[in-house]
């Protein structure tokens, strides 16, 4: 029943069907030329800004059905960035991949997953893996911008996992968007306006279980580690980046704090050491 109505969809249609194949046209260009970057340095490639460019004007709908495609040199690069920035870290690159080129990995993967859905849990682990090396490189190891162009990432992807239809599905129990978080984060309406069909999986649920405990609990302390970071360099820490680790762990937090204070998995010293960062972050205490 669902696919036939897709049919009906792409054959009334004539002009989303056009614009989704100029679209996939001009993305399987780019990536190409993304696969061939991953192993040949360029000085100043021009395919990061026109591919940032054509994430930002494209539809999140079209945009959705070449999630995959655009998403696997991304990370091919993204792993290059932090191997070659990554001290001791004994992997072999080709070359350095500049600064230039891993901040602008960095925007269009924030900018696709921004307006795309994460497939499944196998997915979501792939992608919080690969940006989970690059948010525990130091300051002597990668920019500003890369560094928080990778926080950008993790709070654009765990700001799309968005409860499923199933009424009885524990990831109702969520607290919800914190307050001054910024709505623009909220992608409640993918789910309705793409059609998506459900996988079985509930992502959001996923992340609030046990088996994703120890994923949580580093991206937390991830977070908490950054900020202070920032805040002990003092005028020479990030504001900006500091600002980014505590609304995207405002954000996580809200995901999975229900289950895991239920649970009592949220012992008294991180709820007070918490308590102490929102703190600092609300009173701009920088």
């Amino acid at each position: 029943m669902e696919k036939s109505v897709v049919v009906v969809r792409r054959e009334t249609n004539g002009d989303d069907v056009e614009g989704r194949e100029a679209l996939f046209a001009q993305l399987k260009a780019l990536s190409l030329e993304l696969l061939s970057l991953s192993q040949t340095s360029q000085k100043d490639p021009a395919m990061i800004p026109e591919l940032l460019s054509l994430l930002r004007r494209a539809p999140p709908s079209s945009l959705q059905s070449f999630f995959h495609y655009t998403l696997f040199p991304l990370l091919l690069l993204l792993d290059a960035a932090v191997a070659c920035r990554s001290e001791g870290g004994g992997v072999v690159v080709p070359y350095r991949v500049s600064d230039k080129v891993a901040e602008g990995v960095v925007s269009c993967l924030e900018e696709l997953l921004k307006k795309c859905h994460v497939g499944s849990v196998d997915q979501m682990f792939v992608i919080m893996k690969k940006l989970t090396s690059g948010a525990v490189l130091t300051p002597s190891e990668a920019s500003e911008e890369f560094r928080e162009g990778i926080i950008r990432c993790f709070r654009a992807m765990i700001s799309g996992l968005v409860p499923c239809s199933d009424d009885s599905c524990g990831c109702k129990g969520t607290l919800g968007w914190p307050q001054l978080s910024d709505r623009g984060d909220c992608q409640t309406r993918k789910v309705s306006e793409f059609g998506l069909e459900t996988t079985g999986e509930c992502l959001v649920a996923f992340l609030q279980s046990h088996s994703a405990l120890a994923a949580v609990g580093h991206w937390l302390s991830i977070l908490l580690k950054v900020a202070d970071a920032e805040a002990s360099r003092g005028h020479r820490g990030s504001a900006h980046l500091r600002v980014e680790a505590f609304m995207t762990l405002r954000i996580l937090v809200a995901k999975v704090t229900i289950v895991l204070c239920i649970q009592g998995l949220i012992h008294l010293s991180f709820c007070l050491i918490l308590k102490r960062q929102i703190q600092c972050y609300l009173t701009h205490e920088f």
